[in-house]
């Protein structure tokens, strides 16, 4: 299992800690967020552009743009 920073296994972290730990560099802890969200924000993207290639696109824009944002989003959501 896999383990940041010390505690708890990233799978057994809230969002919260995932992003306080994506915001000091740990890529596998972002990379647990994508996994955790990844499906939804494609399926999202599949009911707004009704084509399965766009919404990959897009799914995959809005992964990059939470990453380049981290510093800028709230520290509860």
């Amino acid at each position: 299992t896999d383990h940041s920073s010390r505690g708890a296994p990233l799978d057994k972290r809230s969002d919260n800690e995932l992003v306080t730990l994506a915001r000091c560099g740990d890529k596998k802890a972002f990379g647990h967020l994508v996994d955790r969200y990844q499906e939804m924000v494609t399926r999202v993207a599949v009911g707004q552009v009704k084509d399965e290639d766009s919404a990959q696109e897009i799914a995959q824009e809005a992964v990059l743009q939470a990453y380049l944002s981290l510093d800028r989003l709230p520290h509860r959501f």
